[in-house]
């Protein structure tokens, strides 16, 4: 086959794509590797789908063997390996990748069916006139109209759905759900692409309604992706606000409770203070050790270098002291910057409320304790809690812990759902691990 044609098909096909996706990303995605062997290396990879398809079709196929398979199956081959480019080169979830790919292919594919459809009003006719048959002036010419439509596409799909893509990508929707949209995109698209080609040739009017139809289907696959995120985004926020009502009521709970303790320890030190006026100065070495035991509990402050999270912790601590819990904390508050405080809140004090909860039902006193360490290695903010546990701990499928309270069930269990939307908002990871008794929850971000 004719091997400009070839060039011209699967090179910019492969990198209207990629800049469709660059359209589509996060200005602050993490490269998998160093910049000078992910991008080398996954554009090699993006672009080995485009030189397998133009060698094997100009060496190896004739013009008649391009059948309506080979025709979906060649426009699948570039994108596939873009695919496996961008996992390559970038931090991304393998279905979030899927779904922005399908969003990019949209854009692709608009801005070509609008370009069939400014040159097909007679312009590339009269284009060809104007030029008196000169086939590479023409050629040229076409070029530069063909690529300025598909550039103004892109601008207006950028400020029209990229924006609000981006602003979304953060919610995580459906595996299947991506599945499906990305299968019924491609297929739709391609199954139509070949009709056209195979059948209507020059029908100029049908290639036109059939162009317009696709790009009203793409825009329409592209506003269903953007109001699945919305609906997830309302989800997670009704959940959130489930999840900060609990807290609310579980920190009334124990601000109650930290209140008669040190109510308590007032009363104690106040009575201890009354003995020894009684005595008159003279102290005993039991005296001070239990004046000493006494001021002790008031001498624990934290200081992690974040004001906020210092008094989030200060305060579980006192709670854990006030049950009989020892709760031991290394946090650097600096490791949580780039994190809303809202999200760092939520995120320390569901995973502090969880412990403290599994730790108040142990009786043994030397399995109450907690134990919290958050701090940023290479980068990445570590966050790991471990305490002791009775029964049995079963996950969901979304991550989170089932509830084992049976009273109210449909008020529980959003502690741990706010931490996996947290993690997963900062595209983190999250793993536990039970043995013997311990669990251990290990957090990256």
């Amino acid at each position: 086959m004719d091997l400009n044609m070839l060039l011209n098909m699967f090179i910019s096909f492969t990198v209207e794509i990629l800049v469709a996706c660059i359209l589509l990303m996060k200005h602050k995605l993490a490269f998998r590797f160093k910049p000078y062997i992910s991008i080398p290396i996954g554009l090699l990879i993006a672009w080995s789908g485009a030189a397998i398809n133009i060698i094997i079709m100009h060496f190896f196929m004739k013009p008649e063997q391009w059948t309506e398979v080979i025709n979906i199956v060649v426009y699948a081959h570039p994108i596939i390996t873009i695919y496996g480019g961008l996992l390559f080169a970038y931090k991304i979830r393998p279905m979030n990748l899927l779904l922005l790919l399908t969003v990019a292919y949209t854009f692709q594919h608009m801005a070509y069916q609008m370009g069939i459809i400014v040159l097909d009003t007679g312009l590339n006719v009269e284009i060809f006139k104007a030029v008196e048959g000169n086939y590479d002036t023409y050629q040229v010419i076409y070029n530069v109209i063909l690529y300025s439509v598909k550039v103004a596409v892109y601008v207006g799909c950028y400020f029209s759905i990229a924006r609000l893509y981006i602003k979304y990508s953060k919610y995580i929707l459906s595996k299947l759900f991506i599945i499906i949209l990305g299968i019924v995109v491609f297929l739709v698209v391609n199954v139509v692409n070949v009709y056209v080609a195979n059948n209507l040739g020059w029908n100029v009017k049908l290639r036109g309604i059939l162009a317009g139809t696709l790009i009203v289907f793409c825009l329409l696959f592209d506003s269903l992706v953007v109001g699945g995120f919305r609906v997830v985004e309302h989800r997670q926020e009704t959940m959130l606000i489930k999840a900060s009502f609990n807290a609310k009521v579980r920190q009334q709970e124990m601000m109650e409770n930290t209140i008669n303790f040190i109510n308590m320890k007032c009363h104690d030190l106040r009575k201890e203070l009354r003995r020894l006026k009684a005595k008159k100065g003279e102290l005993t070495d039991e005296d001070f050790a239990l004046l000493e035991e006494s001021l002790n509990f008031y001498d624990s402050s934290v200081k992690t270098g974040n004001g906020n999270i210092d008094a989030l912790i200060q305060d579980k601590l006192i709670y854990c002291h006030s049950v009989g819990i020892e709760f031991t904390s290394l946090v650097d508050g600096d490791a949580f910057k780039d994190l809303a405080f809202s999200d760092v809140y939520f995120l320390l004090t569901n995973i502090i409320d969880n412990a403290i909860e599994a730790t108040e039902a142990i009786e043994a006193k030397e399995h109450r304790v907690i134990s919290l360490t958050a701090a940023r290695k290479q980068g990445v903010l570590m966050i790991e809690e471990t305490n002791y546990y009775q029964g049995d701990i079963s996950i969901n499928n979304d991550g989170s812990i089932k509830t084992t309270k049976t009273e109210d069930k449909k008020y529980h269990g959003f502690g741990t759902k706010s931490i996996v939307y947290i993690v997963k908002k900062y595209n983190g990871t999250m793993e536990y691990e039970t043995t013997d008794g311990i669990f251990r929850i290990r957090i990256a971000i």
